[in-house]
């Protein structure tokens, strides 16, 4: 019996959240070998036009990484199945699923639970004036090109006069914050000098940054921090910047 599986894509790869997907890769599949493969375009659709999106094209089976506790309830009702939680190339979670590696999870939990009810414009624009109030010049980030990357703050070294290039995620794009660390560590892992993951996390999502080599800022937005100008210090990092002399003693927030 012929069954069909589709991918939420973006840019190539497993879109971080089944929302942010701009298309489908559908791919029908026997015997567990694909005997055809389509592209359906998703760019621009909520949520609800996705989920029909999938029941016209009779999806059996979702390979997903982040999805709303909602939409992953939703879909089952219509009786497609839903594997979360992978992230990577499209044709390696395919590949997995057929050779028995992904199974679905027995429930998934309510990603409601996960958020901070923090706006991403409110993070961004908070983490814009930080940066910028500390010495930095703050542009937006590369947008499609790398999803995560929601801004890029470039500051001239105090002690070697290199610059530093920082990478800046502001958190809230997807339902899972341990999927979004993972994936703005893979989109930034060159390039820049720092990565900074703007985002109220507990202590569980700062270890987890801390294994990727992210700095965690915790935000408060009723105010803008400033610190005081020292001559042997990058401004409001605390991890050791990569090529560059620095003081790293001072803890993360």
């Amino acid at each position: 019996m012929n069954i069909n599986v589709a991918i939420p894509i973006l840019k190539n790869r497993v879109a971080p959240c089944f929302e942010a997907a701009t298309s489908f890769v559908i791919s029908a599949v026997s015997n567990r070998q694909v005997i055809s493969r389509k592209t359906v375009s998703c760019s621009g659709s909520e949520g609800y036009r996705r989920v029909r999106l999938l029941k016209v094209y009779d999806v059996d089976i979702l390979l997903c990484n982040g999805i709303e506790g909602f939409y992953f309830d939703l879909l089952s009702t219509i009786n497609i199945t839903v594997i979360p939680d992978i992230s990577g190339s499209a044709n390696k979670a395919l590949e997995n699923y057929l050779s028995g590696k992904l199974t679905p999870p027995d429930n998934y939990p309510d990603a409601s639970s996960e958020t901070h009810n923090l706006a991403l414009c409110d993070l961004v624009n908070w983490a814009k004036a930080y940066f910028e109030q500390n010495g930095y010049e703050v542009k937006k980030g590369p947008c499609t090109d790398a999803l995560l990357i929601d801004l890029i703050a470039e500051i001239v070294c105090p002690v070697c006069g290199k610059p530093v290039k920082v990478a800046l995620c502001c958190g809230a794009h997807t339902y899972r914050t341990d999927q979004e660390i993972r994936e703005f560590n893979y989109c930034t892992r060159t390039g820049y000098h720092a990565r900074v993951f703007v985002f109220p996390g507990d202590e569980k999502i700062a270890q987890l940054c801390r294994e990727y080599g992210i700095e965690l800022i915790r935000p408060t937005l009723e105010y803008i921090p400033r610190e005081s100008p020292a001559k042997d210090k990058i401004p409001i990092l605390r991890f050791p910047v990569e090529g560059h002399t620095k003081n790293a003693s001072r803890e993360s927030w």
